[in-house]
């Protein structure tokens, strides 16, 4: 949690005080977004606080900034949006109580204002920027972060000539399945080191045996090292070869692809048809140069907004 100091100009309109009183208070938001999705010409992304009840939200055009919330931004290059006061947004409030925000009421959010919440002050900029930085660290969520899967790597914007080891025509950092084997990537790494880079200790089933190699098991189309590609030691048939067990050297029954004793070919189901995972987006607010009657400060981390969507990628 990241405190805001903000400054508060008490001005009294009484001739006693009429030189104001200058009262410092700590706003402490947590900086974890929410969005409101029913307004069809405007995002709002707002952040709330409880004891007090207090709200920061910035609106901006659906329009044109659509992306936002899909695609990263260029590195070191953010989106910038201009505060104006109608079209774009950034106001402060209080309440007399705390606001409901849950996935099936988003107070915040309702057209009508609940009878029973009243909006003690309400400060809003009429000037301002706000940086909005995109990021996706693991686009398909399969476990290796983009930048271990050879996305763009002459580093020019151009994602054409991206890696893609099992030649299906879908770029690994894009790819749940990127050797084709029919054993999603993320059930072919290990990251029990904790350090969110499966490639540092990968996991390779059959490192050091006779017929091994030094082919991480998530690209490597014969996990076990047994001459049988994993694809075709798929027992049932039904493009998934981790439920079709036997017993190892051990009598310990492991899937048929990581058995070395189980080299039984049963041909190729043929690979599943689609390419479905759920990509993760941060999208995180940077308000700058705003100046507000009683909010004056350079530099505002509003937060990070998180936003799943599933990818169908054929």
């Amino acid at each position: 949690m990241r405190n805001i100091f903000v400054v508060l100009f008490a001005v009294f309109l009484m001739t006693s005080c009429d030189d104001g009183d200058i009262i410092t208070v700590d706003l402490s938001f947590d900086q974890q977004l929410s969005i409101c999705e029913n307004n069809t010409e405007s995002y709002i992304v707002y952040d709330l606080r409880n004891d007090p009840s207090e709200s920061l939200s910035l609106l901006f055009p659906r329009t044109g900034n659509e992306s936002l919330f899909t695609d990263p931004t260029p590195e070191g290059t953010p989106t910038m949006l201009t505060i104006n006061g109608t079209s774009t947004r950034f106001i402060y409030r209080t309440y007399n109580r705390d606001i409901v925000d849950t996935e099936t009421n988003q107070e915040f959010c309702n057209t009508l204002t609940p009878a029973d919440l009243i909006i003690l002050e309400d400060y809003e900029a009429m000037s301002g920027t706000a940086e909005v930085t995109v990021t996706v660290t693991d686009d398909d969520n399969d476990g290796v972060p983009t930048a271990f899967e050879g996305a763009d790597p002459n580093g020019d914007g151009d994602f054409s000539d991206s890696l893609d080891t099992d030649g299906d025509g879908i770029f690994d950092y894009l790819d749940e399945d990127d050797d084709n084997d029919n054993v999603k990537t993320i059930n072919e790494i290990d990251n029990t080191d904790g350090d969110d880079d499966p490639t540092t200790n990968p996991l390779n089933s059959d490192f050091g045996l006779v017929n091994g190699d030094d082919i991480p098991d998530y690209l490597d189309t014969d996990d076990d090292g047994d001459l049988i590609p994993t694809i075709e030691e798929d027992e049932d048939g039904d493009m998934n070869p981790r439920d079709d067990l036997g017993n190892n050297a051990d009598n310990i029954q492991v899937p048929h692809y990581l058995n070395t004793i189980e080299t039984i070919s049963y041909g190729s189901p043929g690979n599943t048809s689609d390419n479905i995972y759920t990509r993760t987006v941060n999208t995180s607010f940077i308000i700058k140069e705003i100046d507000l009657e009683i909010l004056r400060q350079d530099v505002i981390n509003l937060g990070t907004l998180i936003t799943s969507f599933t990818v169908p990628q054929n």
